[in-house]
Parts: structure tokens; sequence; C-alpha cells
């Protein structure tokens, strides 16, 4: 039994399977997904793919080689990434390739309809005879169950995950709040480019200035240089900051925020303390809830934690 395997179809087809693993496996994990880093990795797994149709050394067929492979993969994928969240993704990265591997080979045998795939030989003859169609299906599913199970995933485990003690130290007053690490919340000092954490009104009051606090209360749209004219603590003028948005509700907006001393974030068994951060008050809830007051940009995370 002879089999004409065509290297341009064997590479763009296993670099766009990859490229939907590694995408199911950012949605999932919640991982930043950088379409080049992916396509680079995609097309990095698929070069060692159609090296194994040629003849090779034992070794570079084997079971560490491919552990090793897949790793460099997730590394130029998402690095950098700590160990405990380079498991996590391994272990889902993993679970979407054997996934996927079935899907192929489960649409392969749906679209035939000859009884080719009853045979041995059908098990590898289906999947190239039909390789476009069962690639475009498979890339559909993938990404219906990526937009369906990540928002699935984040409703059910955010709890567990992503709700964490933030303490906020301001002129030697703290307060602790709950808070959501929402991977959303991009926001950045546009000054400082200094990670921002948002924070309810009502959360955050008791370390700001009287004066501050009733401006906030009593303006949707607080005039930010009528507020600093009217703050009685001086100290106060260098550590406000204006932060644009796109969200929170609103297409445009401004919120105010604050240089704190110092921020903590309990992570699990980690306690993440950061300067560079500014705290965004905004005067609505957050949450219907009240489960979470406070939404923490992700980059305050990235290197203790492990989130990127």
């Amino acid at each position: 039994m002879v089999y004409t395997v065509y290297l341009d179809e064997a590479l763009l087809g296993n670099a766009l399977l990859n490229l939907a693993i590694l995408w199911l496996t950012a949605r999932f994990c919640f991982l930043p997904r950088l379409l080049w880093r992916l396509a680079v990795s995609a097309l990095l797994g698929a070069v060692y793919a159609v090296m194994l149709f040629f003849p090779v050394p034992a070794f570079l067929a084997g079971l560490p080689t491919k552990v090793c492979v897949s790793l460099l993969m997730l590394a130029v994928a998402f690095a950098p990434l700590p160990i405990r969240r380079l498991g996590a993704a391994a272990a889902v990265f993993y679970l979407a390739s054997f996934g996927l591997g079935g899907l192929v080979f489960g649409l392969g045998y749906l679209v035939s309809g000859d009884n080719v795939a009853a045979s041995l030989y059908g098990f590898v003859e289906v999947p190239r005879r039909y390789l476009w169609p069962v690639i475009a299906g498979v890339l559909v599913i993938t990404w219906l169950v990526g937009r369906s199970g990540g928002a699935f995933l984040r409703r059910r485990l955010a709890r567990g995950l992503f709700h964490v003690p933030v303490r906020i130290t301001l002129y030697g007053r703290s307060l602790v709040v709950g808070a959501l690490v929402d991977t959303g919340n991009q926001l950045a000092d546009p000054l400082t480019n200094h990670p921002v954490v948002v924070m309810e009104l009502d959360a955050v009051q008791k370390l700001l200035p009287g004066e501050l606090r009733q401006a906030l209360e009593r303006d949707e749209e607080p005039d930010f240089q009528k507020i600093l004219a009217g703050l009685g603590d001086r100290r106060w003028a260098t550590r406000l900051r204006l932060i644009p948005f796109q969200s929170l509700g609103r297409t445009h907006g401004l919120l105010l925020g604050f240089r704190p001393d110092q921020l903590e974030i309990a992570y699990g068994r980690e306690v993440v303390r950061v300067q560079d951060v500014v705290v965004a008050i905004y005067q609505r809830r957050l949450c219907p809830e009240s489960s979470y007051r406070a939404l923490v940009n992700p980059r305050l995370l990235e290197t203790t934690a492990g989130f990127s």
C-alpha cells in the first residue's frame, strides 16, 4: 500500500490545527493570544510533524522529543510562564490535541459517505482524502467550543481561581477588598504605563480625603481641575491620575485614579506586592452580587502568579 503525501498540504494543515490547539489552550487557561506568537508556535510544530515524513534518527520521533517540542511550542506562544501555569497549559494543550485528533477522524468518517471508513485503510485514507473539509469543520467547532467553553470556565472557576483579596496601603492606612483578576482589564496609566486596578468608590472611600469623596459621590463626571483646587491635603495632587477607558458600560470616559503606597494581592500561597500601580475609582457597582468590588489587571501577576 502506497500513500502520497503532499508536503505543502501537510505543513499548512498541521499549522492550522496547531493554531487551533494553541488558541483553545489560551482560551481555557486565560493566557494572552498574540496572533504572531501563536502562528510562529503553530508553524514550529508543523515543521516538526513534516520532518517525520523523512528518514530521521529514531530519537527525533520518540516521546521525549515530542514532549520537548510541545513544551517549546508553549514557550514560544505564551512565555514567560511559571512552572505551575506551564503545567496547566501543557495539560490543556495535550487534551486539546487528543480531542482535535479524534475530531479529525470523526469528521472524516462523517463526510466520507463510503465504505472506505470501515476499513483499516480508511483510518489513514479518510482524513487525507477529505483534508480541507475536515480542517474547516475542525476550525469551526474549535471556535465554537473556545468561545462558549472559555466563558463557561470563567464563570464556574472565577470564584476559586480568580477571586483574590487585595490590600491597599496609603499614608499608613490600609483596607482589604475582594477583587477579580480580569484578563479583559488592560487599563494602564497613560503617563507611566503602570497597570490599573479598577475599584468601586464605596470600597475605597475610607482612604480618600473628604473633599475628593464628596466630589465623586456628587458628580457623575467629576471635574478634575476643580477637585485638585479643592483638595486640602496637597499631598494628593501628585497622586491623582486620569485613566481613559472604553468599557464598564460606557463607550468612552475617564476614571479618576490615585497611586497608593503599596498594593498587595494574595494569590494562592503567594503574595504579590507592587508600588507601580494606579487604583481607578468606579462610581457604580462592578458586580451586581458584590462577589468582587475590584478588577485586577493581570499584568500585576505576570511574574509571580503566572498571568500574562
